[in-house]
């Protein structure tokens, strides 16, 4: 078994995983409920597309990428078509609120998981699409970068909003 730990199994990490859902809550408050399906662009996400996203992601994306790269040996991670996702699901007819909810249930689970494993298994290595080879470490880090770049877009839809009330 290769046990190993790097950076990525800093708390804080954890700690930032963790409160995305209050971020993702905090930025929809932002938002008028009439805003929630807009888009500030045919090839943006809606907030709504973003919480989806974020739900869908989190449960069939990194858990189980996390799972499979403590039990098996360099698996192969498959890589995820959020915007195909987004039509195929029908994201713009979901629920926000359910949307927000389930995704901060399985950032609480993701989380629970990583407390649990990632101070073992950071070095656990996968081949990850395009990206090459990463370690378990790095797939936590690149999780806490997804979910920036949603904050920062998030951010900018909401600016966005503003401009058109």
């Amino acid at each position: 078994m290769h046990t190993t730990t790097d950076p990525s199994s800093d708390p804080a990490l954890l700690d930032t995983l963790a409160q995305m859902p209050a971020q993702l809550q905090a930025l929809a408050r932002a938002l008028p409920p009439h805003r929630h399906a807009w888009r500030p662009g045919s090839d943006l996400f809606s907030l709504l597309e973003h919480a989806c996203h974020l739900r869908d992601l989190e449960a069939e994306g990194y858990q189980l990428r996390i799972r499979r790269l403590v039990e098996e040996d360099l698996p192969e991670l498959q890589e995820i078509d959020g915007s195909s996702w987004a039509v195929e699901r029908d994201y713009q007819a979901q629920s926000l609120d359910e949307a927000m909810g389930a995704f901060a249930a399985h950032r609480a689970r993701t989380v629970a998981l990583l407390a649990d494993t990632l101070p073992r298994h950071a070095g656990r290595k996968g081949l990850f699409g395009g990206f090459g080879i990463v370690t378990l470490g790095e797939l936590v880090r690149g999780m806490a970068a997804h979910d920036a770049s949603h904050r920062e877009e998030i951010a900018a839809l909401v600016a966005a909003a503003a401009q058109v009330a």
